[in-house]
């Protein structure tokens, strides 16, 4: 059965009471009730695109959920909402569908394909083809095959009358060029041809201005994604509230997921790069005894701690930073720098204190830090790899941690699932809300 998300249904509702003029673009199977695994690719009408985002707040507010991330763009900003139960992304493409900034469809031939479908406005699913498809190509000089598997399946749809008639903007040419190669499904030898000759007709050079890097700077001061950590002893929980915080998350920032360990992982381990264990063996190892392996000395504790240090900062640089500020991706990490706090035994350091916080004041702060834990008992009986003291010392280190970190948040993993879920919900979602609360 399909879970229905309440903020869709609402939002559908809204702009029908509205008289907005709207329609889906592709991937409407499940609407009104759901997306699917999918995002929400949405038309609107050039003068209902103010009261259409005035809407999508307005149902925000209903549904308690807030705007988690806005990605600015003039002809298709991007939109992501979330509540504690579920989440949304919406692609809002504004009056004319644009191709490097210049106009490919009009606001006229999205009407013209507007159908019902389940009680909402849809585009035609054949003309969503030759849509998608053109976007693809003309964007970027190819496209993978499930934009040309619809062509081929309905080959005798895609004509050249056909297209003449859909395709305003293109010259007979085109359309006869495009017809032929959908025929003979000679897509990879036909696509520099189709490229070139559809830029020539939309009126693209080589040396039309890019604005994007301008728009795309602005994100440096307001990063689209975020960074999110998750600490706990054995037996916490770690993978059991990942496990079920990742697919709400995933409804609201599409497949924006990215998920590491411990550290960005941009350097391999110190034991892959001494050589010690290779890659693919590193990779599969589980850690059934933290404590298992001896402690190194000062000088081998120093050249550990430095190495990962590098990962925590350069690393994060090339791998996280640069990604979660130009792209809607939501990096989580199962244990971080933090961990050596709590239990530098698991890393195999053996260094005072004042020197793994020293280290740290460098270390990037994830926007959250989720800190697990509860009844050492219980967590104990859950996972008995340590011992009972560990587990109660490591459970009052997080706990002081999270009292004085602002951007920490401790969640008793030891009540019911139902409440340690909301609960690791709910911080997320405050922590969201504060970031674009002026769009919301």
């Amino acid at each position: 059965m399909v879970k229905e998300n309440i903020y869709l249904t609402e939002m559908f509702c809204h702009l029908h009471d509205a008289n907005i003029s709207y329609c889906v673009l592709r991937n409407y199977e499940q609407l009104p009730h759901s997306c699917g695994t999918s995002d929400l690719d949405m038309w609107v009408a050039s003068k209902d695109a103010e009261a259409c985002e005035r809407i999508f707040a307005e149902v925000a507010k209903e549904t308690k959920s807030v705007l988690a991330s806005y990605t600015a763009d003039q002809h298709c900003p991007k939109l992501c909402y979330l509540n504690a139960d579920e989440g949304i992304q919406i692609d809002l493409f504004k009056g004319c569908i644009i191709c490097k900034r210049k106009p490919m469809f009009e606001e006229s031939d999205i009407m013209a394909n507007t159908v019902e479908y389940n009680g909402i406005k849809v585009l035609d699913e054949r003309f969503g083809d030759v849509m998608a498809f053109l976007k693809e190509i003309l964007n970027n000089g190819k496209c993978n095959e499930k934009y040309t598997k619809s062509l081929d399946d309905n080959k005798s749809v895609f004509t050249s009358e056909y297209l003449k008639s859909k395709l305003a903007k293109f010259s007979s040419d085109f359309c006869d060029l495009f017809a032929e190669t959908i025929a003979v499904g000679n897509y990879k030898e036909g696509f520099a041809d189709l490229t070139q000759m559809g830029r020539k007709c939309l009126g693209i050079t080589g040396s039309s201005l890019n604005l994007s890097n301008l728009t795309k700077s602005t994100r440096l001061f307001k990063p689209t994604g975020y960074t999110i950590a998750v600490l706990g002893t054995d037996g916490s929980g770690k993978s059991f509230i990942i496990d079920h915080i990742t697919p709400i998350l995933n409804e609201a920032f599409h497949n924006g997921i990215r998920y590491e360990h411990m550290r960005p992982n941009y350097l391999s381990s110190l034991a892959v790069a001494s050589g010690k264990k290779k890659d693919t063996e590193e990779a599969h190892t589980v850690c059934t005894d933290p404590h298992g392996s001896k402690p190194s000395g000062l000088i081998g504790s120093i050249v550990r701690l430095s190495y990962y240090w590098l990962d925590y900062t350069w690393g994060y640089f090339r791998k996280v930073w640069l990604d979660k500020t130009f792209k809607t991706h939501i990096w989580l990490f199962d244990r971080y720098y933090y961990d050596y706090y709590v239990d530098q035994r698991r890393a195999r350091l053996n260094l005072p204190n004042w020197i793994i916080k020293l280290y740290g004041l460098f270390v990037p702060t994830p926007d959250l830090t989720i800190c697990l834990g509860g009844d050492p008992g219980k967590i104990y009986a859950r996972k008995p790899e340590t011992s009972l003291e560990e587990v109660i010392r490591q459970t009052k280190v997080l706990q002081d941690f999270a009292r004085k970190h602002k951007k920490a948040v401790w969640v008793d993993t030891t009540t019911s699932t139902e409440k340690s879920i909301k609960a690791a919900m709910d911080a997320i979602v405050e922590m969201m809300s504060k970031r674009f609360q002026i769009k919301a």
